[in-house]
């Protein structure tokens, strides 16, 4: 409670000094001079003063114990690539209720996911275990995350859940599921190597709508810069745009306008398009979500429940490979499980950072 009374003095303070005169008014208040005679400006006016006690006071009983934090790289076999995603390991459920702090935490990490994990301790001792899993973009809650997902299962498989092989996930989305896994069968991707670890989401199959009409096309003539459009859908869940293009080189060459985007009815923006031959992959994507705070996500995992079911039933193929083509970049293994409208993501992730969150 130290930060929160030293404030609180200081404020009665400034407004006793402003009361007899010996501070003037404005955007900042002087330092305690005298009107008239040359002083340098603080920045921290009475009212911003007290709305940082308040913020203090806010955050001081969440900062009681201190908060085990990771940055992992999703979708990358290596750090500084793939998606990385901001995971936070709460000790009790109340500090899970407290939805102004974790958004305040999101945007103090500033990454397009930050995930915040409490454990279930109802759980019997022989099941598998169990967390509430909650993801928060820099400017809003979201009802599901792939790459943030797959950030929190490692972050809990190289920590607390090393003898584990398995993790259950209470989202908004229902219970999810991540496993340790092996490296996915022969690909030929570069750098596939048997026997490496992989982790597996099972994830809800979205399901995409043909947009045939003017009002639905997208009207984005600066981003597409006259690529060569097949076709345009819309999924079904999220309502993000589908629009493939002819070749994987102009998915991967387009330059968004954000502002165009921003646009869009739509919540953000999948380009998308076969993948080159012999590289290994099936297809390329992007995507755009200005909305949600997230101008190019690195590597999407949600958007993929909607993208296997869709090259899924272009190329007849239940297994495919998709490559991210954003500047970061990374690979995803999908597998179709129609009959339970379920999609198996699967996937690597390197830590890259570990700490304590204080506030």
């Amino acid at each position: 409670m130290g930060l929160t009374w030293n404030l609180t003095k200081s404020i009665q303070k400034l407004r006793d000094r402003k009361r007899k005169g010996g501070l003037k008014t404005g955007r900042g208040l002087e330092t305690g001079a005298p009107v008239g005679q040359e002083s340098r400006w603080m920045t921290l006016t009475v009212e911003t003063a007290a709305s940082a006690t308040a913020a203090a006071c806010s955050f001081v009983e969440m900062g009681k114990k201190a908060i085990q934090y990771a940055v992992v790289d999703a979708f990358a076999a290596e750090p500084f690539k793939g998606n990385p995603a901001a995971v936070c390991l709460l000790e009790d459920e109340g500090a899970a209720a407290d939805e102004r702090w974790m958004q305040s935490v999101a945007a103090e990490f500033n990454l397009s996911e930050t995930a915040f994990l409490v454990r279930d301790s109802s759980r019997p001792a022989a099941a598998a275990p169990r967390f509430h899993l909650r993801w928060f973009t820099p400017v809003t809650e979201v009802d599901l995350c792939g790459h943030a997902t797959l950030a929190s299962a490692h972050f809990l498989f190289t920590t607390v859940l090393a003898d584990h092989g398995m993790v259950e996930f209470m989202t908004r989305s229902g219970i999810l599921t991540a496993k340790k896994v092996t490296a996915p069968g022969t690909t030929g991707v570069p750098g596939d190597e048997q026997g490496k670890l992989f982790i597996e989401l099972d994830f809800p199959m979205d399901n995409f709508v043909g947009c045939n009409t003017a009002d639905d096309m997208p009207l984005i003539p600066e981003t597409l810069n006259s690529a060569s459009l097949v076709s345009v859908h819309k999924s079904k869940a999220d309502g993000d745009l589908i629009v493939e293009l002819s070749s994987a080189k102009e998915v991967a060459d387009i330059v968004p306008s954000i502002d165009e985007i921003n646009f869009l009815d739509s919540r953000g923006l999948i380009v998308t398009g076969p993948a080159p031959a012999g590289s290994g992959y099936d297809f390329f994507t992007r995507f755009f979500c200005p909305k949600f705070g997230i101008d190019e996500d690195p590597v999407t995992g949600s958007i993929h429940c909607v993208l296997a079911p869709y090259w899924g039933r272009k190329l007849g193929k239940q297994k495919l490979t998709a490559y991210q083509a954003s500047p970061r970049g990374g690979t995803l293994y999908l597998e179709l499980d129609d009959p339970n409208g379920r999609v198996q993501i699967k996937g690597e992730a390197v830590t890259v950072m570990d700490g304590t969150l204080l506030a």
